[in-house]
């Protein structure tokens, strides 16, 4: 994950290095309205679709206006989406409680974003975004299914990459600006025990409110 950033951000240098004119966002956001797909096995879910963490993301952004009003770019952002919510419910049949919980993932998008200012009046200017890309994405543990009074089962997990994209609006104060997006990243998780495969959608999709500054150069 670690090197993925460090690439990202060494194109996204070259991208500012290469002309005048260039805008560089900086930007932390918060989750709201999180959702995640539900995972199932033997027709059960392992987890509610509703996210248990707080989800969060810092963002870089290196744009340049190409067209009047109209800025195209390089994005990059450290996503960590949190948690799903665990399920837990009784069985009255073999009088047992049964819990299954799925880790969530994080994710490091490296995306085109296009940005259009819309041309009023006054400090405060509107405007429209959308980014598309490709998330990288690693998960935060192993899938476990616990049984009263039997051992935890845990599966060794993998979450495999997939598209990222986002679109929403904004509005740009000083320098200073605020967008709200609705924001997907396409996951897919890979669980094994022994002789057992699963694999099944994990998509995270959430609105995500995100602050920050704009750098001019």
């Amino acid at each position: 994950m670690f090197k993925k950033v460090l690439l990202g951000l060494a194109a996204l240098s070259c991208v500012s290095l290469a002309a005048e004119g260039t805008n560089v966002y900086l930007k932390a956001g918060a989750d709201m309205f999180q959702r995640f797909d539900k995972v199932k096995y033997d027709g059960e879910k392992l987890n509610k679709d509703k996210g248990d963490d707080f989800g969060y993301e810092l963002t870089v952004e290196v744009m340049r206006e190409v067209y009047p009003n109209f800025e195209l770019g390089l994005g990059l952002s450290y996503q960590d989406h949190g948690d799903p919510k665990s399920v837990s419910e009784y069985d009255k049949d073999l009088d047992e409680n049964i819990k299954s919980e799925i880790p969530g993932f994080k994710s490091v998008p490296l995306y085109v974003t296009a940005k259009y200012n819309f041309p009023v009046e006054g400090n405060i200017k509107p405007y429209l975004k959308a980014d598309l890309g490709y998330s990288f994405n690693s998960d935060n543990g192993d899938v476990k299914v616990s049984v009263t009074g039997y051992e935890t089962i845990k599966f060794s997990t993998k979450v495999e990459n997939g598209l990222y994209y986002g679109i929403g609006a904004g509005a740009e104060y000083n320098n200073f600006v605020i967008d709200l997006m609705y924001k997907i990243n396409k996951a897919k998780v890979e669980m094994n025990n022994y002789n057992e495969r699963i694999k099944d959608d994990l998509d995270y999709s959430r609105v995500t409110l995100s602050i920050g500054y704009k750098f001019n150069f």
